[in-house]
């Protein structure tokens, strides 16, 4: 299974008064891992509105295990690429401090039209993205 990970500097400014993570900055460091992981893969997203699309969040779902105290340390997020089926794409992430996993979490996303709400076949109209999409989940990457 593909997977990479990312990892992130814990600075000051990400915690609390109380020295607690301050939770607003995961759903930012998810979005930068993912980002990360596909353009690893030669993927990147930021080129959609060249095309007409954006890439799109549908879902993200985080489950904290533990409450991350300040420390100076890193935070490795790992992700993988868990389905794709031609217009979702679903990945899994973890992130680990010392190698103790203190959140998990899913985000589903798709491609859709600047001109509308509805999501594209992406072997439709970007067949390399979706093929190499599709080798990874099928581990033949």
């Amino acid at each position: 299974m593909y997977e990479k990970i990312i990892k992130f500097k814990l600075e000051n400014k990400f915690f609390n008064e109380a020295g607690y993570l301050d939770n607003k900055y995961i759903y930012d460091w998810l979005t930068l891992a993912r980002k990360y992981y596909l353009s690893s893969l030669g993927i990147n997203t930021d080129t959609l509105g060249n095309y007409g699309f954006y890439y799109a969040d549908n879902e993200i779902k985080i489950s904290i295990k533990k409450n991350i105290k300040l420390t100076n340390t890193d935070i490795y997020i790992k992700t993988i690429l868990q389905k794709h089926s031609g217009v979702k794409t679903i990945f899994y992430y973890e992130a680990s401090i010392d190698g103790e996993v203190l959140l998990t979490g899913y985000s589903s996303h798709n491609i859709l039209r600047e001109d509308s709400d509805r999501s594209v076949r992406m072997d439709r109209y970007l067949p390399k993205w979706d093929q190499i999409l599709k080798d990874v989940v099928n581990n033949e990457l």
